[in-house]
């Protein structure tokens, strides 16, 4: 894959981002399996956390009072995020939030309920939770912004993994499809593509060097001298 990706993940006062507040900001950037680095903060939301939310994520009231506020910390999450693809299951909930502030207005989103969805059409929930389930990725504090972030990065690698078990053509078929529609998925089945092919390629010479020889039954380059000869 080789791309950085910055996964994302928001804890928040509610649902809704024109009234609601964050209370917790989580980070990890991220290429292949490698975490380059990660980052999170709890944040003043300027507000009472309702009873449901402290239960849900177990943050305190006094910590988010003691907390910095959005504004001081914008400048730390733009420059750990940059324009790097942001990575997130359900990602427009968070980007609601962001994007309220003028943050990531730009940046590529890619949504891991969106490729799950397109990739595990049989799993009865699309849950993070149980999706992380289902693939095996470990995944045991839950709702705290910094473990979702992680368990989003590891959901995104085990799903592109999936789709690398895709035939070529079927991935062309997509590509094709998606290249008449601005859909943020594209660049993903782009770079498979661009694998499989690259992959393919490089597996038909091999077997074109096994054929004549130049190979040995391992794979490596067999080279003669003039005494073996």
């Amino acid at each position: 894959m080789s791309r950085i990706y910055v996964a994302l993940d928001l804890e928040t006062t509610g649902l809704n981002p024109e009234r609601d507040a964050i209370i917790e900001i989580g980070v990890v950037k991220f290429r292949d399996e490698q975490v380059l680095e990660t980052w999170s903060s709890l944040v003043n939301p300027q507000r009472p956390i309702p009873y449901k939310v402290r239960q849900l994520t177990g943050i305190a009231q006094e910590e988010v009072d003691a907390a910095p506020s959005l504004p001081s910390i914008i400048g730390t999450l733009l420059s750990f995020v940059k324009d790097y693809p942001i990575v997130g299951h359900s990602v427009s909930f968070d980007l609601g939030f962001l994007n309220r502030q003028g943050l990531f207005l730009g940046n590529l989103a890619i949504d891991t309920f969106e490729l799950a969805s397109i990739l595990l059409p049989h799993v009865a929930r699309y849950s993070l939770g149980k999706l992380a389930e289902a693939l095996n990725i470990r995944f045991s504090t839950r709702h705290r912004a910094l473990e979702d972030a992680l368990a989003a990065k590891d959901l995104f690698l085990a799903l592109v993994e999936q789709a690398s078990k895709l035939d070529l053509s079927v991935i062309q078929e997509i590509n094709r499809l998606a290249a008449q529609v601005d859909w943020p998925l594209r660049q993903v089945f782009r770079d498979l593509e661009r694998t499989k092919a690259r992959s393919a390629f490089v597996g038909s010479i091999g077997q074109q060097l096994l054929a004549k020889g130049a190979l040995d039954g391992e794979g490596s380059l067999s080279l003669l001298t003039k005494e073996d000869e």
